[in-house]
């Protein structure tokens, strides 16, 4: 399994050769001579470090650490009649909740794991068709991003599993977090390994890198705190949502 750590030393190793390969020299070379070398040693640089990028992704894709979670997030057998009926019922207590003036923050907050079964299946379509009933007619229809609400059902959910499911889900993100990373990061390299000019240097793509990763390890901590997910921050109460 590739590291964070890993990776960044592969990047620096390579600015450091690459460095080295364009400044060589050597006495007994002519200027043609040493161009030619620089020229055999750059290439060489590049072969390494094309192959170990390769190695990083490889190691990436092995990885099993994002699927740490996947026995605890909220699923909906819909091969399982009783189990779409719960759902569905589910979310019609929801969509009350939320016509009542309830976020879906509050509502998943002290909800059960039928109910964040329901709203991982229902939220999306709900949250795009209020995206399209709130256009007026100028406006171009984008999709709503629900993560946050996605985030918000796995952090509960975790809760639900105790101590398990919340290291699960920590082991889960923090994976997420590096193969985000790993990609801003990786693609950046893979570029100046073949030698493309983008415009875009190294601490740019560093910032990026670290953004990608902040995003893919957010929880779902601030929908609950300020109660606000597309619903607007309403009424502070804190309804119990039971099986």
């Amino acid at each position: 399994m590739t590291t964070k750590e890993q990776i960044q030393n592969t990047a620096k190793s390579f600015g450091d050769e690459m460095n080295a390969a364009r400044n060589y020299q050597h006495p007994d070379l002519s200027d043609e001579g040493l161009t030619r070398h620089r020229e055999r040693l750059i290439e060489q640089v590049r072969a390494k470090y094309g192959k170990q990028i390769d190695d990083h992704r490889s190691a990436l894709y092995i990885d099993r650490d994002r699927t740490a979670f996947d026995q605890y997030r909220p699923k909906l057998d819909w091969n399982n009649a009783g189990a779409v009926a719960k759902a569905k019922a589910k979310w019609e207590a929801v969509q009350t909740k939320l016509d009542a003036g309830l976020s879906i923050g509050q509502i998943i907050e002290s909800a059960d794991a039928s109910t964040l079964a329901a709203i991982n299946e229902f939220w999306t379509d709900h949250a795009e068709a209020q995206q399209a009933a709130n256009l007026d007619p100028t406006q171009q229809y984008e999709a709503p991003d629900t993560t946050a609400v996605q985030r918000a059902v796995e952090d509960r959910a975790a809760d639900l599993g105790g101590n398990t499911g919340r290291a699960a889900l920590t082991k889960a993100r923090q994976a997420e977090g590096l193969h985000a990373y790993a990609k801003v990061t990786l693609d950046h390299l893979g570029r100046a390994v073949a030698g493309q000019n983008t415009g875009v240097d190294d601490l740019h793509a560093a910032l990026e890198a670290k953004q990608a990763e902040q995003q893919a390890m957010a929880g779902g901590a601030a929908l609950i705190a300020t109660h606000d997910a597309n619903q607007g921050s309403e009424t502070s109460a804190e309804p119990a949502v039971s099986e």
